[in-house]
C-alpha cells in the first residue's frame, strides 16, 4: 500500500528535476538541429575528402557530443519518471 507525500521539503527538488530536463530536452533539439542544418556541408567537407588527423579529430567530437546527447535524453526521462509516493508497510 503506498500513500502521497505532500511534503512541501520536496517542492524544490521536484522542481529541479522538472526544470533540468527541459534543460535537457531544449539543449537536445538545439543539437539535433544544427545536426541537420550542418550535414550537407558536413558530407562535402568531411567525407568527400582523404582521411587526416583533423578529419578522425572533427569526427569524434562530432559524434561523442551526438552519442552524449542521446544518453542524456535517455537519462532525464528515466530520472522524470520518479514517484513522490512512500511504501507504509
Amino acid at each position: 500500500m503506498s500513500r502521497v507525500s505532500d511534503d512541501p521539503s520536496w517542492w524544490p527538488l521536484i522542481d529541479f528535476a522538472f526544470n533540468y530536463s527541459y534543460c535537457v530536452v531544449a539543449s537536445s533539439v538545439l543539437v539535433v538541429y544544427d545536426w541537420v542544418l550542418t550535414s550537407g556541408q558536413e558530407f562535402d567537407l568531411v567525407w568527400s575528402q582523404p582521411w587526416s588527423l583533423i578529419t578522425v579529430l572533427y569526427l569524434c567530437v562530432r559524434c561523442l557530443g551526438v552519442l552524449y546527447c542521446g544518453t542524456s535524453i535517455l537519462w532525464s526521462l528515466s530520472s522524470v519518471s520518479m514517484k513522490d509516493t512512500v511504501t507504509v508497510s
